[in-house]
């Protein structure tokens, strides 16, 4: 079985399904979870829709990973729960704050499951799932909020060695750009970056060396990328030393995700996009 993010990330089988789609399983996983004070006078915060897809009433957990820290198994306790009916469907509105209790400034991977598991007492079945989408805006504007629908992760992990790609960031006179990285490792892991022109030149590259289970989000200007014209292309891919050895043979190998968050600076409206692995393990599905 193909080791994706969501069964690296909670141990949890899904549904394989390209990138950026919507996706049925036992586990929905968000990196860009946010209630937080962005660029005067943004302020962001991010909606979960949930669906209950069983014919049954099933308890639903959720569990947030504050980023900029390291994190382990244990720290995935799930305590926030609520009982959904039927295929029920539930908005949370600002989840961080009025679910999670979270109203100071912060963001992080969001995670949100019905696997019995992880929710022992639940009593939920095996093969209970969900669906769930994420989205992250800005509601500081008096016409409207603005912001970017962020789907749930499958197909988008690398453990290869081999870079990950990310095309049409742009960090120029009216788009601004952050990159996004989690270490799905359960160890401290190297993380590299190169951030390319259309022409083909560099513009900056280097690393990030980040806990286990930790991700990290950081604006293209603290990157040292200044203006540039058109559109720009990101490699990402892990350090040689941070490549687990038999990969394949490793029930946990250290393993990475990106993406970029793209905001248009007059309306605050934003675009998602997450890196594509080129090459996929031999033995991964």
């Amino acid at each position: 079985m193909r080791s994706g993010i969501l069964s690296l990330l909670v141990l949890a089988a899904v549904a394989a399904v390209p990138a950026g789609a919507q996706e049925v399983g036992n586990t929905q996983a968000f990196p860009a979870a946010a209630h937080i004070a962005g660029v005067p006078p943004s302020q962001w915060v991010s909606d979960v829709v949930v669906n209950n897809l069983n014919d049954y009433e099933i308890v639903v957990g959720f569990q947030f990973l504050p980023e900029n820290q390291a994190h382990t198994i244990l720290d995935l306790t799930f305590d926030d729960q609520i009982t959904m009916a039927a295929r029920e469907t539930r908005l949370f509105e600002d989840v961080l704050a009025t679910l999670l209790g979270h109203t100071e400034d912060i963001k992080g991977v969001l995670i949100v499951t019905c696997e019995p598991d992880f929710l022992p007492a639940s009593g939920n079945p095996e093969d209970s799932i969900i669906i769930a989408t994420m989205r992250t805006y800005d509601v500081s504007s008096p016409v409207g909020t603005y912001g970017q629908t962020i789907p749930a992760t499958e197909e988008v992990d690398n453990s290869t060695g081999t870079p990950s790609y990310l095309t049409g960031a742009r960090n120029d006179g009216q788009f601004r750009s952050n990159l996004g990285i989690v270490n799905l490792s359960l160890v401290e892991t190297t993380i590299h970056y190169r951030i390319i022109r259309s022409d083909a030149t560099v513009v900056v590259q280097g690393s990030k060396t980040m806990g286990s289970l930790s991700a990290g989000q950081w604006s293209f200007a603290s990157l040292g990328v200044g203006t540039v014209e058109g559109p720009l292309t990101i490699d990402l891919w892990l350090d040689p030393s941070s490549v687990t050895p038999d990969p394949c043979e490793s029930d946990w190998p250290n393993s990475f995700l990106a993406y970029v968050s793209k905001v248009d600076g007059d309306s605050q409206d934003g675009e998602f996009i997450y890196a594509a692995p080129g090459e996929f393990l031999p033995c991964m599905d």
